[in-house]
């Protein structure tokens, strides 16, 4: 019996341990994919006249330009930060703008420029949009602590944002008022709520020059951004604009 007993408890023992294994192991892949993800994004603020551009050509034509929550507030401690279940927005980078950024980046080789304020917002959700909804009652324009020295190269803009308050991020103004667009293809994608796109696309209209030519945008609802990497990549097929078709 004795020896049953010790026979028993290896296997027992074994099954445990292996069990362990598999645990780390998926723990260590998860790790990698975040780590991975969160290079999407700059966190450079406040660098006055310094671009965070990133991409692998540098003679690119292309620029993917977004605004996202997580990279334009400061956040103390964010391993204590959890994604808002109500509205599937984080303050964790990458932001659901930046995801959606590095699918583009990546079929089209792109250059990407995360469009950053100098004042953060605040990392409370229910605060950042306290203030998103005054910013647009004084139709205010929050001055960007980074910037493009070379906008004339790009021919082809895409432009990211979120949908606040039925309407882009003031910060998009401030960005679009900045540089001349003239002769240059915008792309917008947005992501939102139960909004859609609302009145973003009209908004930005009126702030490019008339020459520019505005391709249908795409519009990605936020709790369903993480599964919507293959709608993204179709939407970018109907606009020719991927590294074959250039």
């Amino acid at each position: 019996m004795r020896n049953i007993f010790i026979k028993i408890s290896a296997i027992f023992l074994a099954i445990s341990l292996s069990a362990c294994n598999r645990a780390d192991s998926i723990d260590i892949t998860s790790q990698s994919q975040i780590s991975e993800s969160s290079s999407v994004s700059s966190t450079s603020q406040g660098n006055d006249n310094s671009s965070n551009i990133s991409g692998d050509d540098a003679d690119s034509n292309i620029l993917i330009a977004y605004f996202t929550w997580a990279d334009n507030a400061h956040v103390e401690e964010p391993d204590k930060v959890d994604i808002d279940a109500t509205t599937s927005a984080s303050v964790l980078v990458p932001g659901n703008a930046a995801k959606i950024a590095d699918w583009i980046h990546r079929e089209t080789g792109g250059d990407l420029f995360s469009i950053i304020v100098t004042e953060p917002y605040s990392s409370d959700y229910n605060e950042c949009l306290d203030r998103a909804a005054d910013e647009k009652a004084k139709n205010a324009r929050p001055q960007l602590a980074e910037h493009i020295d070379d906008m004339e190269k790009y021919d082809i803009v895409f432009l990211g944002f979120p949908n606040w308050w039925y309407t882009v991020p003031m910060a998009i103004h401030t960005f679009l008022e900045e540089y001349d667009f003239s002769g240059k293809t915008i792309i917008p994608f947005v992501t939102h709520g139960t909004g859609g796109l609302a009145s973003t696309i009209t908004d930005i209209k009126a702030d490019l020059p008339k020459d520019v030519t505005l391709l249908d945008p795409i519009g990605v609802y936020r709790p369903e951004v993480d599964s919507s990497h293959d709608n993204v990549i179709e939407w970018l097929k109907t606009l020719d604009i991927l590294k074959e078709d250039l």
